[in-house]
C-alpha cells in the first residue's frame, strides 16, 4: 500500500514538474522573440516604401509570415493569388502568386512545415518587374494538446528589372513645345537594369484551436539581412518589414461561424491597417458546395483611409475560392474614379490528417 502511494507521487511531481518546464521553455521563447523584435525595430531607423502584399492577406499564408508554413490542419496545401489593380490610371499592376506547403509528424507534440512559395509583380510603365522564390519552414509546438506554437523562418532569392523605354525623366521635358521629348538625354549615366539579392524572414505564430473563441495571432520581420537594393549602383539597403497579424474564430450556430481578422506592417515609413470580418455559412453535408462566406475589410494608412474591400466566395471539392474588388476612397479616387484592384484567391488542402511521419536514422551498436 505505501508502495503505490509513493509512486504515484512521484508521479505527479514528474508531471507538475513536466508542466513547469513546458512553461519555462514558453516563456523563454516569447521574451527572446519580443527582445528580438524590439532589437529589430529600434535599429532599423530608415524607411520610406511597401513590398508587395494582397487584400486577402489571409489567404496567402507564406507571404504573410513564414509561421504559417504547414501550420495548418491537414496534410498538404496548395495556394495562389492574382491581383490587378490601377488600370484605371495607366499600364496596371498585376501580381500573381503560387505556394505548396506540407505538414510533417515529429512526434506527439511537435510537427515540422516545409514549403516553397513564388511571386511574380509587373507594375507601370517602366515594366517594373519582381519574381521571388522563397523556401520556407516552420517548427510546430503543440503545449496542453490546447495552445500551438510556431516558428517559422525563409530563405529567398530577389530578381528585380525595369526599362526605360517607357519612361520620361524631368531632362526630357522640352519648354519649346511644353511635352516630353524621350529622344532628349535622360542625364543618367549609371545604372542597372537587373539587380538580384538574397533575402531572410522570420516569423511566429500561435493560435489555440481548443476553446469556444478560436484566437490566432503572428508576428514576423521580413528583410532581416537588410540586402543591398539599387538600380543606380548606390549604397542602398532594403530595411524591414514588420507585420502583426490576428483573428479570432467564433461559431454563431452550428451553420454560422464569424471570423474578424486584423493585421498592420509596417515598411519605409508607410504603414497599412486593414480590418476584416468574414461570414461563413455551413451548407448541409453531401452537397457540392460545402460553405459560403462573405466579408468586408477596410484598409487604411497612418494619414489616409485607402479602401474598402468587398470579399465573397465558396468552398467545394477542397478548394477555396475567394474573390475581392477594393472600391479606391484615397485622394487617388479622383483620377481612379473609385476604382481599385480586383483579386482572387484559390486554396486546396488534403485534409488527411495522418501526417506523414519523419524517420531519423540512428547508428547501431
Amino acid at each position: 500500500m505505501l508502495f503505490f502511494k509513493k509512486n504515484y507521487s512521484i508521479s505527479n511531481k514528474n508531471t507538475i514538474f513536466g508542466r513547469i518546464i513546458k512553461h519555462l521553455a514558453l516563456k523563454k521563447l516569447i521574451i527572446f522573440l519580443s527582445v528580438l523584435i524590439i532589437y529589430c525595430i529600434a535599429t532599423n531607423k530608415t524607411v520610406y516604401a511597401q513590398d508587395i502584399h494582397f487584400s486577402q492577406f489571409y489567404a496567402s499564408p507564406m507571404s504573410l509570415n513564414p509561421a504559417e508554413t504547414g501550420f495548418f490542419e491537414g496534410n498538404w496545401r496548395f495556394t495562389n493569388n492574382y491581383r490587378t489593380q490601377w488600370s484605371a490610371i495607366g499600364v496596371p499592376y498585376n501580381t500573381i502568386s503560387a505556394g505548396f506547403d506540407k505538414a510533417f509528424k515529429l512526434n506527439k507534440k511537435s510537427n515540422f512545415g516545409l514549403g516553397v512559395f513564388f511571386i511574380n509583380d509587373k507594375s507601370g510603365s517602366s515594366q517594373l518587374t519582381v519574381n521571388k522564390l522563397f523556401l520556407s519552414g516552420n517548427y510546430m509546438l503543440t503545449i496542453d494538446n490546447t495552445h500551438n506554437l510556431g516558428i517559422g523562418v525563409q530563405l529567398g532569392y530577389i530578381v528585380k528589372s525595369f526599362s526605360v523605354d517607357g519612361l520620361t525623366l524631368p531632362s526630357q521635358y522640352n519648354p519649346n513645345t511644353g511635352y516630353f521629348d524621350p529622344d532628349l538625354p535622360n542625364n543618367i549615366n549609371i545604372w542597372d537594369e537587373n539587380i538580384n539579392y538574397p533575402d531572410f524572414n522570420i516569423g511566429f505564430k500561435y493560435n489555440n484551436k481548443a476553446s469556444i473563441l478560436k484566437p490566432s495571432a503572428g508576428v514576423a520581420l521580413f528583410h532581416i539581412i537588410n540586402p543591398k537594393e539599387s538600380f543606380l549602383r548606390a549604397e542602398d539597403k532594403l530595411p524591414m518589414r514588420f507585420v502583426v497579424h490576428g483573428g479570432v474564430e467564433y461559431a454563431l450556430t452550428k451553420k454560422i461561424i464569424i471570423n474578424p481578422n486584423i493585421m498592420t506592417m509596417y515598411h519605409k515609413r508607410a504603414g497599412d491597417w486593414v480590418v476584416s470580418t468574414l461570414g461563413y455559412y455551413l451548407m448541409p453535408e453531401g452537397k457540392m458546395i460545402e460553405k459560403i462566406f462573405v466579408g468586408i475589410q477596410g484598409r487604411t494608412a497612418i494619414n489616409t483611409f485607402d479602401a474598402i474591400i468587398f470579399t465573397g466566395g465558396v468552398s467545394l471539392y477542397g478548394f477555396d475560392i475567394g474573390l475581392s474588388y477594393d472600391i479606391n476612397i484615397s485622394k487617388l479616387r479622383a483620377a481612379t474614379n473609385n476604382k481599385g484592384a480586383f483579386e482572387i484567391s484559390i486554396i486546396y488542402k488534403d485534409l488527411t490528417k495522418n501526417l506523414t511521419k519523419v524517420a531519423l536514422p540512428c547508428d547501431r551498436y
